[in-house]
């Protein structure tokens, strides 16, 4: 058996990261082959030696060109168009290969109908098909077509149960509920900034994502100060920014870098560097607090029993959130509802009285999750 990643976006992302080396420690490395729009990146982060590495993208046959060509032409469709690079690299999967999808959130972004033409092309390869660890808002499943293409995968393993439900109420019956593998992936002690106090340290990520679909982009940022202010005054904490996507054109230290130089000459700021998923992930369970725009940067800190607000956008929040604690509000900052300057400051305070508490919540539910994700093998590759 051999199993065939593919969505796989780069490492720079360290959800995606985060995703692609707990799937591969779930099943066995030595029979992963990974389909990576950035392979240099994976190896710059440290991939398995037994994992294959393989450019997901290529040049397109020209019969594909054509007839992608026509269809922006005639129907001004460019998904065909978007999707064709990808196709080449499918042809190394076989019948009696596994196919996973591991690109849990790609339905959240408006490019639906590219991944739609992508698991077609899949399907008519591989012997089985997963989408694993996906989140899928609800209205998405009103299009036909999508339910369609939700259909052709053997199995299915939603991450939160909004998506679970939503799915299973469209009629289909290969969709299981699994917690984001995330969960799973083990902390690796790396060195804190000098500035950093283990234990005392409020950790913040925003993301150009989420300052994008916010809307008003300086709110967002306006609440970090208001909010960065109020424990300048008030408390001894520190302050760590922690990037967790590091793209060149999706870069969390670009909007982070702006609030650190702001502050920096507190002494009590610092900025974290860019490193692995695992390490990143044991910056952030030292902290006292976490707030996140980045869904695996807050799955790091629920899976440590790290009080966590999520400055969410997306069912992906919403869901996960859902989940852990029975329902989103006080957990969820939703960035486009955001009216004046010093909600996150009083979201933040009301998450502090609950501190103890939250903390408990995360411990047990986290030994819950990682019962599911031990399981999972089992559950959906059989």
């Amino acid at each position: 058996m051999r199993y065939v990643f593919y969505n796989h976006g780069g490492s720079a992302n360290h959800g995606c990261e985060a995703l692609m080396k707990t799937t591969a420690n779930l099943l066995s490395p030595a029979q992963c082959l990974v389909l990576s729009d950035h392979p240099e990146e994976d190896t710059h982060y440290g991939v398995s030696p037994e994992i294959l590495l393989q450019n997901s993208k290529a040049e397109p046959k020209r019969t594909d060109w054509i007839r992608a060509y026509l269809r922006l032409k005639l129907r001004n469709d460019y998904s065909l168009m978007d999707a064709i690079p990808y196709f080449p690299p499918l042809d190394v999967i076989h019948p009696d290969d596994t196919a996973i999808s591991i690109g849990g959130d790609i339905y959240c972004y408006g490019q639906q109908k590219m991944y739609m033409a992508i698991d077609r092309r899949v399907r008519e390869r591989a012997g089985r098909m997963t989408l694993l660890g996906c989140s899928i808002e609800p209205e998405l499943l009103q299009n036909a077509a999508f339910v369609e293409d939700m259909a052709q995968f053997d199995l299915i393993s939603a991450r939160e149960h909004i998506t679970y439900n939503a799915l299973v109420q469209t009629g289909l019956r290969n969709v299981q509920y699994c917690p984001d593998l995330a969960f799973s992936l083990q902390p690796q002690e790396t060195e804190l900034p000098r500035e950093f106090q283990p234990g005392n340290t409020v950790g913040l990520n925003i993301s150009p994502m989420v300052l994008k679909k916010a809307g008003n982009r300086q709110r967002i940022m306006d609440n970090c100060r208001v909010l960065i202010d109020d424990l300048m005054r008030n408390t001894d904490a520190s302050v760590a920014f922690i990037p967790h996507v590091v793209w060149k054109d999706n870069d969390d230290r670009k909007p982070l870098g702006k609030l650190y130089r702001e502050y920096k000459s507190t002494g009590r700021v610092c900025m974290v560097q860019d490193q692995t998923a695992a390490k990143l992930k044991y910056v952030i369970s030292q902290c006292s607090f976490f707030i996140g725009a980045r869904t695996h940067a807050t799955i790091a800190a629920y899976s440590t029993g790290v009080p966590t607000l999520t400055i969410g956008y997306s069912v992906k929040s919403r869901g996960i959130a859902r989940d852990l604690f029975g329902q989103e509000k006080g957990f969820v900052l939703p960035c486009q509802n955001l009216q004046s300057e010093k909600e996150l400051m009083i979201a933040f305070q009301k998450l502090e009285d609950r501190k103890d508490q939250i903390h408990n919540v995360l411990i047990s539910k986290e030994k819950e999750y990682l019962r599911r994700i031990a399981s999972l093998k089992a559950q959906l590759f059989g």
